[in-house]
């Protein structure tokens, strides 16, 4: 990673993870986004599968612009702080001919504000995020079995193999 990646991360407090390559269970989160942009291309693509590249860009900009399950805020939103303006909301503007006067701010008025609806915009996201751990948490215990063993017993375990 360049020395200004490495600072960005420093400044944003991202901490950044590394993988095993072609281990894709490394990176759960992003093969299950994979996973649900292939189904859509699928979709899209099933009388024309060789013209798959033209949708990327189009599917892309859905997914972002479509609130998600868990945290009920789309991603675009949680990134800029405001609804996404796509083709069909501006549309809907000129149909209607519902186009307001745009607000005079400052830079300054601007950016605290768009702080503030940062700030409030992740808080509800994380609580409907923890909201949705507790259920997924829910629905797995609910099939799960608790497996008890005692002193002596033998069982398996790929990890201790090898290990005396």
């Amino acid at each position: 990673m360049s020395d200004c990646m490495k600072e960005v991360c420093r400044l944003l407090d991202i901490k950044q993870n590394a993988t095993t390559p072609y281990h894709p269970m490394c990176n759960g989160l992003v093969e299950r986004f994979h996973a649900t942009l292939k189904t859509c291309l699928r979709r899209l693509c099933s009388e024309q599968p060789r013209e798959w590249h033209r949708y990327i860009n189009p599917l892309l900009f859905t997914y972002r612009e479509v609130p998600q399950e868990s945290t009920h805020f789309a991603p675009f939103e949680l990134l800029y702080g405001r609804t996404v303006r796509g083709p069909m909301h501006i549309l809907r503007e000129l149909w209607t001919k519902d186009i307001g006067e745009p607000e005079v701010k400052t830079i300054y008025e601007y950016v605290l504000n768009l702080r503030e609806r940062l700030d409030d915009t992740l808080k509800i996201a994380h609580e409907e995020l923890e909201k949705a751990q507790g259920r997924q948490k829910h629905n797995y215990d609910r099939t799960s079995k608790c497996r008890k063993f005692s002193v002596g017993e033998k069982g398996f375990s790929p990890a201790a193999d090898g290990f005396e």
